[in-house]
Order: structure tokens, then sequence, then C-alpha cells
């Protein structure tokens, strides 16, 4: 079930020193370039356990629909996109979850590709959106209409065991002039530093590379990227991390425990770690205005520090790889 990993996947170096545990699990810093990552994980193996059936099957409402699509991190994101000078706009979402950014994209004149580990994802995607995914690992293969003009992949590096090798497939898909767009949870952000393994994108098991805005442009600049623009505000991701956050601090100081407690299970599947947000939606209606409202705060004061929820990055490919 659990492996223990002494090399970094991003520097390949075997030198660490401990950053602390979850669940009786450690983290460890990287002694070369200074991520931190989860040291005992779940085996590579064992996967199936934790994307099995991640997504809700169940399809929202037509009013929920709409709802989701209007996520204001969708606008965040293209404009960001648009911004960027590309030469068209056709986009590569890896590990697009339930399609809805690639829906919202389409919307907007965009030509939509995407890939998701999980088949049932892949069918749930193509019943909702009738889009037709790439099904498993970019890694393992080459999706269908490469190379593209943007490669992006938001809340999906932190979940990859080997993310060198993952950026290296990645780069090899994208067209020239192209793009890469990113968004991790930021390890430096305040919330972070201020709540530690209460921190809501802590998401054990689940998340295994921890980055912050130093470490990741570093990781990209040696995999033959230039970063060209990286911000860490993100106006859904940023409140919710905060809100997230406080709730498991509550959650601790009440004796109840962190999600992640629970998150080992002791059947066929590892239950998810996002049972934050359902904790958190279950929440008396004022309190959940009061707790929003701060936290929309709070996550707008540690952005303009430049210590905000994310790390959303784009970068250009360059000339050639360094290292």
């Amino acid at each position: 079930m659990w492996e223990e990993v002494p090399e970094c996947g991003a520097c390949g170096s075997d030198r660490w020193r401990a950053a602390g545990e979850v669940c009786g699990k450690r983290f460890a810093r990287c002694g070369q370039c200074g991520i931190v990552r989860l040291y005992d994980r779940v085996a590579a193996s064992q996967l199936h356990r934790l994307y099995a059936g991640y997504y809700p099957g169940e399809d929202p409402s037509p009013e929920e629909l709409r709802s989701q699509l209007a996520n204001p991190t969708f606008a965040h994101r293209r404009i960001r996109l648009e911004a960027a000078a590309l030469p068209s706009r056709r986009i590569f979402e890896v590990g697009c979850g339930d399609g809805h950014f690639l829906a919202y994209l389409r919307g907007h004149g965009w030509q939509v590709h995407g890939s998701e580990y999980d088949p049932d994802t892949v069918s749930l995607v193509r019943r909702r959106h009738g889009i037709e995914l790439f099904a498993g690992d970019v890694v393992g293969g080459t999706p269908a209409g490469a190379p593209f003009d943007v490669i992006a992949a938001y809340h999906v590096l932190e979940h990859v065991y080997r993310p060198a090798e993952w950026l290296r497939a990645l780069r090899r898909m994208i067209a020239p002039g192209g793009i890469i767009h990113l968004q991790v949870p930021n390890h430096g952000s305040l919330t972070r530093r201020l709540t530690g393994a209460a921190w809501a994108s802590v998401m054990f098991p689940q998340h295994v590379y921890f980055y912050s805005p130093r470490t990741l442009s570093a990781l990209l600049r040696r995999e033959g990227f230039v970063p060209l623009s990286t911000t860490t505000w993100d106006p859904w991701h940023g409140p919710g991390a905060v809100a997230g956050s406080l709730v498991n601090v509550v959650r601790r100081g009440t004796g109840r425990g962190l999600p992640w407690s629970d998150a080992l299970g002791v059947g066929d599947r590892v239950e998810a770690s996002a049972a934050v947000e359902a904790t958190a939606s279950r929440r008396p209606r004022l309190v959940r205005r009061v707790v929003d409202g701060v936290a929309a705060r709070v996550a707008r004061a540690e952005a303009r520090a430049g210590a905000g929820a994310v790390v959303d990055v784009i970068a250009r490919v360059g000339s050639t790889r360094a290292g």
C-alpha cells in the first residue's frame, strides 16, 4: 500500500531533511532543489485506490451546471491565456477533471482537447459535454492532434510522482511559439505558514509534491521552459483555500481532528480528502457567509503580498533544456 521514496522526482537528488508529517507519514524537503514532498506515499501500483471514481458520477441539474461553468477561476485563466499572444486557440488540458473548463473555453471560441487518468471520468466528460478525451497518462503516449498551442494543467502537478519526467512529456506536446499554463497550491502561502497541517491544500494522501513560486519556476527552467508570468492569486481557489483551512483549524481545536485522519480507509479505495469541501458545504448559511467573507479578504491580502493560495505560472518553451 505504501512506499518510501528517498529520491526527489523533480531533480533526482536523494538528499533530504524532515519537513513534518501527517497521519504518521513523513514530508521531506529536497536538499538540492528545496521542493517539499511526501516521503511516504501510496505506492505507484496502488494509484487506482486514489482516483477510481474521483469525480461524482451524478450529473448536475442544468441550473447547477450553469452555475459551475460560471466559476470565476475560468475567466481568470482565459484572460491570462489570451494575454500570452498565442498562435491560435488550441488547448490540451492534462487532467481536465469534469471537463467544465474545456466546455467554458469552447463557448469562447477555443478548440479544446484534454486527458483524464480514470476511464469513468473520460466517459463522464463525453456524456456531459461531448468532449472526447485521451484516457490515461500522457507520459505513456502522445494524444492525437499534438502538438498544441497551449498545454494546461490545473491542480494536477501536485499529484504527479515524477514531475521532471512529466514536464518533459508535456514539452514535446507544445507547438512552436506555444506555452504551458500550470496552477498548483502554494506551499509558500501565508495561510499554509499559519495553519500547518490544517492547510486545506495538504489534501493527504493525493497531494505528493508541494511547490512555491521559486521552486516551480526553477523546475520549469531545468526542463527547458522560460517562465513569462507568475501570480499567486486565483478568485476561486484563493478564498476556498483560506476558508477550508479556517474550518480545519476549528475542527482541530474542537477535538474533531483533520479530514486527512480518515483518508486512509481500509477497503479497496482510499477516501478522497476533498471531504473538506463537503464539510464546508454543511455549515449553517450564516456561518458560511461569515467565513467566506473573511476568507475573501484574507486571500486578497496574501496574494497582494505575493503569498497567495496558488502558484499560477505561464511559461514558454526555451531553445534548449537546462541541465
